[in-house]
């Protein structure tokens, strides 16, 4: 994690309602994980009332995910072995925006024949 951990981050919905997460941590059981959703949930909805007071803070729904990142912090992007036409994208860990559009470059120059100089880097 980074200089803001726990990180808390806030969206909009197109309907007016705001979803408010974060406090992410390792885990290895996802039934342990599911486990802790209320306390989060109670946690993340204080820390969103201090930051917008005048709003009614409750949660709605309240649930937890899952999300892979390597050693490395790159995703791996690439052909399957055995099977060159089908691609694997994974491991974006948060930062699926950014390596989305690495990944969309890497698969259309190969589909094309051609090979990116980055996609080594990114090798499964």
């Amino acid at each position: 994690m980074g200089a803001s951990d726990p990180y808390l981050y806030l969206r909009t919905t197109h309907d007016g309602r705001i979803i408010c997460g974060g406090e992410d941590e390792s885990f290895g059981d996802e039934d342990r994980r599911d486990r802790l959703i209320g306390e989060k949930s109670k946690r993340l909805s204080e820390k969103l009332a201090n930051l917008l007071p005048r709003i009614d803070s409750s949660p709605e729904f309240a649930w937890a995910g899952s999300f892979g990142t390597t050693v490395t912090g790159l995703p791996l992007i690439g052909p399957l072995p055995r099977r060159p036409r089908i691609f694997a994208l994974m491991g974006y860990g948060g930062n699926s925006i950014t390596f989305a559009r690495i990944a969309a470059e890497l698969i259309t120059t190969a589909i094309g024949g051609g090979l990116d100089t980055d996609a080594d880097i990114f090798a499964l």
